[in-house]
């Protein structure tokens, strides 16, 4: 690892420094969590002060990188991100990133069947290499890995050279460089059978059948293995003199596609009978057929609310219509069961080997792998749904080519920015009428029938949300003697509602509890004290005084979830407000579990002289009241436990007895 600055040697001289700076490389212009920088390290011991460590290290960096003269004065080389660090080239020059933009070129062009510009490239490419891979460095776990990855790119590089070489007839040039190789790689297959290759065609079968022999000694001693089918054809056929059909391994750089006959189809299975969204389902498949007119690719955005059944409208099109995309139905999911979004590149690479190209010779930048799949995608005509996008930043690198193909992207947000024409189709909630029929199929039309009222109000307490409904509606089948009312009855408690729409398949809490989590911080912190308050209608002012921020910067968050579907502004009493389902307020709030018992408290209330009785929620393994220590609520007091007294005056807001008054009456009281 050499390191350079305006032609002056600046490669650090601390082995754990050049550590850090390795594995910054490796991943250059990608952020690399500090927890892969201690992996490396220290790997699973890692010493207390493990971050303070690598802080350091990548001040030494910084003062090594930049200094008096640096390349990029007035900037840190190396950026600091919330999670990790940072390295950006910006144009500076990293031999790593040469070979493999080489070993790009050098595929496609054989892939197109250019033999000799393919191999030229690979062999520019393979020249930048002076050793092994991160020879110098001291290699920890992360390291190690690295170092072999990038061997193995290196050899199978090696190895499509020699056969764009070999396709040109330059066996004779050819012969002493793959004999080296069969000695260094002593159980490498391929060398081996390009040394056959080139050697029977040189008219040296001993020389063929004697690389062979020492193939199959060195596997059989070393891995108790015999070679592969292949070489003993290849064997055989040096035997019996074949010279012009010896047969060797494609060497197209990228497997083939699959062929037209066995097209991939990635869908799941759809919902076989299909409840309500009539409209939708229509203006989806509208969309997605096109006119016959089209000049690009169509694209169609169906964003809702989660829970809403935006999957499954986008399910229902794509297999009602697979008869118009010969060519395939890909689909990528675009976050992993944890909510983390996938980088544009996990997705392009997990398509493309589904379009039948091998992993191991795809590229790793996200341009060369949305190209790839461009290029596969033109001329072809199928149907791509991407389900669960974060934005359209992570969608634009999946959009294929050509006219005859259409994308559905599902998505909690709004999408923008996305090229060419776009029909959006937004869910909102379930009507009532369409939700009383998606209750009656899963628990029966005749127990709906009995009791309608019970069951419309359980459709409301599922706020038009099929998942909710399906979840309760499963339970509600498990026992078949109960009726819907006392169903209907649990669901009006709001501190067991989330319990009761949660099924042992479907746990509506903690998906709700997910998807808030999934929002931006600024937009979760807002929901969380929405929830706090209790209300479903709660003032921008309030919101701005109780998080200390600013009226635009509480509305900016607000703007978020609207675009995420999980709040709405709305107008009260002349002011700004925002309104909170009451699902989303009770997730955001983590109200889950039933309410306490309440007990009797005496409040103190010191601008005031009286004494209140309210009632609080009695607190957990506490054997007395007495031991509760005195804690600050707005302007109220709660103090130790005493008899209680009834006041001689009370404001209007409070009466003997009364409830603790929320958080937003106090305020407004002040």
């Amino acid at each position: 690892m050499e390191i350079r600055v305006n032609g002056e040697l600046r490669t650090p001289s601390a082995p754990m420094a050049r550590r850090v700076l390795a594995v910054l490389l490796t991943h250059a212009d990608r952020v690399v969590p500090m927890d892969l920088l201690i992996d490396e390290l220290w790997g699973e011991q890692p010493p207390r002060r493990a971050r303070k460590t690598v802080q350091t290290y990548i001040y030494q960096l910084r003062k090594a990188l930049s200094g008096d003269g640096g390349a990029r004065p007035g900037r840190d080389p190396v950026e600091t991100h919330p999670h990790g660090y940072r390295l950006p080239l910006e144009g500076a020059q990293l031999d790593l990133r040469d070979f493999q933009e080489r070993l790009w070129e050098g595929r496609e062009a054989l892939a197109r069947g250019q033999a000799n510009e393919g191999a030229m490239a690979l062999r520019r490419g393979l020249e930048l290499w002076r050793g092994a891979a991160l020879e110098d460095v001291e290699t920890g776990p992360v390291l190690a890995a690295e170092a072999t990855r990038l061997e193995d790119l290196r050899i199978r590089a090696l190895e499509q050279r020699i056969a764009a070489d070999l396709a040109q007839g330059r066996h004779q040039s050819l012969l002493e460089e793959v004999r080296e190789l069969t000695y260094r790689h002593p159980v490498h297959e391929e060398f081996c059978a390009q040394l056959m290759t080139a050697a029977k065609r040189c008219g040296q079968r001993d020389e063929a059948l004697s690389a062979y022999a020492r193939l199959r000694r060195a596997m059989t001693e070393q891995l108790g293995l015999e070679p592969s089918e292949r070489l003993q054809e290849l064997q055989r056929a040096v035997l019996a003199g074949h010279d012009d059909r010896i047969p060797a391994r494609p060497q197209g750089g990228l497997a083939e596609p699959a062929a037209a006959a066995n097209p991939p189809f990635q869908l799941p299975a759809a919902i076989g009978v299909f409840v309500g969204r009539q409209n939708e389902l229509e203006r989806v498949a509208c969309a997605v057929r096109g006119t016959g007119a089209d000049s690009h690719v169509r694209i169609v955005t169906v964003t809702g609310g989660p829970g809403v059944g935006k999957t499954e409208v986008a399910l229902q099109v794509a297999h009602r219509l697979r008869e118009h995309f010969p060519d395939g139905q890909l689909k990528a999911r675009l976050h992993t069961e944890d909510g983390t979004a996938l980088r544009p590149a996990e997705v392009l690479g997990g398509l493309l080997v589904a379009a039948g190209y091998d992993h191991r010779s795809l590229p790793e930048r996200t341009d060369d792998l949305a190209r790839m799949f461009r290029g596969w995608a033109a001329g072809r005509r199928f149907l791509l749904l991407l389900d669960d996008a974060a934005d359209g930043d992570q969608v634009l690198p999946l959009l294929p080519a050509g006219s005859g193909n259409a994308v559905i992207v599902t998505s909690r947000c709004r999408m923008t920015g996305l090229p060419g024409s776009v029909t959006s189709v937004e869910l909102g909630p379930m009507p009532e009428a369409e939700g009383r029929r998606l209750l009656a199929h899963v628990v029966g039309e005749d127990r709906t029938a009995r009791e309608p009222a019970a069951a419309a109000a359980i459709v409301a307490g599922c706020e038009g949300m099929p998942m909710a409904i399906h979840a309760v509606g499963s339970r509600i089948a498990v026992w078949p003697d109960r009726s819907l009312a006392d169903f209907a009855a649990r669901l009006e408690d709001e501190h067991q509602r989330l319990e009761e729409l949660s099924s042992p398949h479907l746990d509506v809490r903690q998906y709700l509890a997910e998807s808030v989590e999934r929002l931006p911080d600024s937009a979760r912190d807002v929901l969380k004290e929405m929830g706090r308050a209790g209300r479903a209608d709660v003032t921008v002012a309030y919101l701005a005084r109780r998080l200390r921020r600013s009226v635009p910067s509480i509305e900016r968050s607000v703007e978020l979830l609207a675009a995420f579907h999980v709040a709405k502004p709305v107008v009260r009493d002349g002011g700004h407000a925002v309104r909170l389902a009451p699902l989303f307020r009770l997730a955001a709030a983590g109200r889950h579990t039933r309410a306490p018992e309440p007990v009797t408290r005496e409040v103190e209330a010191p601008q005031f002289p009286y004494k209140i009785d309210v009632q609080v929620p009695q607190m957990p393994n506490s054997s007395h009241l007495g031991a509760l220590p005195t804690r600050r609520l707005g302007a109220v007091r709660i103090g130790s436990a005493v008899g209680g007294r009834t006041p001689d005056r009370c404001p209007s807001f409070l009466s003997p007895t009364c409830p603790l008054p929320s958080n937003e009456l106090i305020e407004e009281h002040r």
